[in-house]
């Protein structure tokens, strides 16, 4: 029995992927097991209300000179903002459903996502990243900035991002690089959906 549930499959298929989580307050990193090579995998097959994490070490936003190493450590998955994975290997066979990516922006404050989010073929863009199941979402070829936080910007093949966390803003589809949100909705409204949902300054 693991975070993953019980391990129905052979002890071999279990690896260690080295993880980089990200939450409001603390990039929490060390090695999980797991038969997944997709970090958006990784994380939506956690049964536990907690990530187990060995080998890690904890460090505190505010406070980048304290970092804390620690040999088992378990994170919140309710407040993991996006994770990073040292893998990005493809789905196992019965995993694979035909997606097309769409170019996004997603503010999970204090970060900012920019990069290529998957939608199932045949889906609108904006159905395909507001009302799917999965908890967390794959970007790829992502970037990711920080204005409180400079130094702790950086890019990534791949990341997961946890939905309801996020402020998604629709940038263009790639098949149809044309067909811009006010497709989906009326111009004025796309508009105002998409400055709405940027983040304010805090006073």
């Amino acid at each position: 029995m693991s975070a993953f549930g019980t391990d129905i499959f052979e002890p071999a298929s279990i690896t260690q992927v080295a993880l980089d989580l990200y939450t409001t307050d603390y990039r929490v990193s060390g090695t999980v097991s797991t038969r997944f090579t997709r970090v958006a995998d990784i994380l939506n097959q956690v049964t536990l209300t907690h990530i187990p994490l060995v080998h890690a070490t904890i460090s505190e936003y505010d406070n980048p000179t304290g970092t804390l190493a620690a040999e088992h450590v378990h994170v919140a998955v309710a407040e993991v903002l996006f994770c990073v994975a040292s893998t990005d290997g493809g789905a196992r066979p019965e995993m694979r459903v035909a997606k097309r990516p769409i170019k996004a922006e997603i503010a999970v404050p204090p970060f900012r996502l920019t990069g290529n989010v998957h939608v199932t073929q045949g889906s609108r863009p904006v159905d395909g990243l507001l009302n799917a199941a999965d908890q967390f979402m794959a970007m790829t070829d992502a970037t990711v900035a920080c204005a409180r936080y400079p130094e702790l910007a950086r890019e990534a093949s791949a990341l997961a991002v946890q939905r309801r966390r996020a402020h998604v803003l629709l940038v263009a589809d790639d098949e149809r690089p044309d067909d811009l949100l006010a497709e989906v909705l009326d111009e004025r409204t796309a508009s105002d959906w998409l400055v709405s949902r940027e983040p304010r300054s805090e006073g």
